[in-house]
């Protein structure tokens, strides 16, 4: 499912969990190996496997208070972003559990996608049902996404635009401003470009950390 900003109320939604986040490596492998045994397509790139670890972290601590690996996301131009995904993907190729397929697309971009080695994993087995459930929901939602409508889906994301600078941390509380919408909702339009882009978004935004920060 999408979400996007509720413009409507900016006041404060749900409870705010500001405990420390438990960074879970091998539960971060584990998804990794989930997606790319299960989704893995032409359109699954490094970028694409970001935002889908993004959303499947976000939702799981919307429904739960909890993300499922519990890394930091940063504020990157192309989208929410692990810093440590290369290195983790790296070591992940060295112990055979993956291979790193680089390529250049049409436009002469360089792109990572993936393949599984060890055809005998099971990495569903790591994850609760709520965690499976999520992990499922993304990953049908956003399937035949190309990495380029995935990343710009996750520019209007809450959590995503409420985040001030490039290479600030994106925190996982800020989802309880989230709205659901439908489907069939147009995210990238004139209109919602041009509100991130103005005075009156600063001023929630500043709001916004406020209540955080109380």
């Amino acid at each position: 499912k999408m979400y996007a900003l509720k413009l409507d109320r900016i006041g404060y939604k749900g409870i705010i969990d500001l405990r420390p986040m438990k960074v879970d490596v091998k539960k971060l492998q584990q998804l990794i190996l989930y997606i790319i045994q299960r989704y893995n397509n032409e359109k699954l790139t490094e970028t694409k496997l970001q935002k889908l670890l993004y959303y499947c972290d976000f939702n799981h601590f919307a429904l739960e208070k909890k993300p499922i690996t519990g890394f930091i996301y940063r504020k990157n131009k192309f989208g929410p972003t692990i810093m440590e995904l290369p290195k983790i993907l790296k070591e992940m190729e060295d112990k055979g559990l993956i291979k790193l397929l680089r390529q250049t697309n049409y436009y002469g971009t360089y792109q990572t996608r993936f393949s599984i080695e060890d055809s005998n994993i099971v990495p569903e087995e790591s994850f609760t049902e709520s965690e499976r459930l999520i992990i499922t929901n993304v990953n049908e939602a956003y399937k035949q996404l190309t990495p380029r409508e995935i990343s710009r889906l996750s520019h209007a994301d809450f959590p995503y635009a409420a985040t001030k600078n490039i290479g600030d941390k994106i925190k996982y509380s800020l989802v309880n401003f989230r709205e659901e919408i439908g489907d069939d909702t147009e995210l990238e339009d004139e209109e919602t470009t041009n509100f991130f882009l103005s005075p009156n978004f600063s001023s929630l935004m500043e709001k916004v950390d406020r209540t955080l920060r109380s």
